[in-house]
C-alpha cells in the first residue's frame, strides 16, 4: 500500500483496504478522541470491486473546522503525519507516510458541511450503482494512463464526473 507524492497507479480492489482502515480509524480516535463527531472510510478504496490508488483516504468529522487546533499538535509530533495547509476544498489534509510512500489522506471537515455530505453520497453511489462505478473505474484508467505522474491532473480529471453523479443521484 502507498504511493509516492504526485504518483498516479491503480489497482484490484483488496479486502486488505478495509484493515487499513480500521487500523487508521484507531487511531485517529486515540487522537481526536470526542471532538471527533464521525470518522468514515470514503473514496475508492472504500468502494467493494473498485480498482483504486492504493492510498485509504477517510473523513474526520468536527463539529467545526477550528476544533483541529485542539489536535493539531500531535500530528505535529508524528513524524508519519503531514499537515497540508494550502487546501481550500473546505478541510484540513492530513497525509500519512513519507512522500516517497504516502499511505493515508485524513480529510478534516465540519461533519454538517457540504464537503462531509458529498463526500458520503459519491461513496455511496458507487457502493450502490454499478454502472456508475464501472464507468467511474474506466475514467480513471484513462486519466491514470495519461497522468501517471501529476496527481493534481488526474483528481481534476474527475472533478466533472462526480459533480454530475452527485447532482443525478
Amino acid at each position: 500500500m502507498g504511493l509516492r507524492v504526485g504518483e498516479v497507479r491503480l489497482e484490484k480492489w483488496s479486502p486488505q483496504w478495509q484493515e487499513d482502515f480500521k487500523a487508521e480509524e484507531q487511531n485517529l480516535l486515540n487522537i481526536f478522541g470526542s471532538l471527533a463527531t464521525n470518522i468514515q472510510h470514503i473514496g475508492s478504496t472504500s468502494v467493494k470491486d473498485l480498482d483504486a490508488k492504493p492510498i485509504i483516504d477517510i473523513a474526520v468529522g468536527l463539529e467545526s473546522l477550528s476544533e483541529f487546533e485542539k489536535v493539531r499538535q500531535f500530528f505535529e509530533q508524528l513524524s508519519q503525519y503531514s499537515i497540508k495547509v494550502d487546501n481550500d476544498l473546505g478541510e484540513i489534509l492530513i497525509r500519512k507516510g513519507s512522500e516517497s510512500e504516502r499511505t493515508h489522506f485524513i480529510h478534516v471537515m465540519e461533519s454538517k458541511g457540504q464537503r462531509m455530505e458529498d463526500s458520503l453520497k459519491f461513496r455511496d453511489v458507487l457502493r450502490s450503482n454499478s454502472q456508475i462505478r464501472n464507468e467511474y473505474c474506466k475514467l480513471k484508467y484513462l486519466l491514470a494512463s495519461k497522468y501517471p505522474n501529476d496527481r493534481e491532473s488526474y483528481t481534476a480529471g474527475k472533478s466533472a464526473f462526480i459533480k454530475q453523479a452527485l447532482r443525478n443521484n
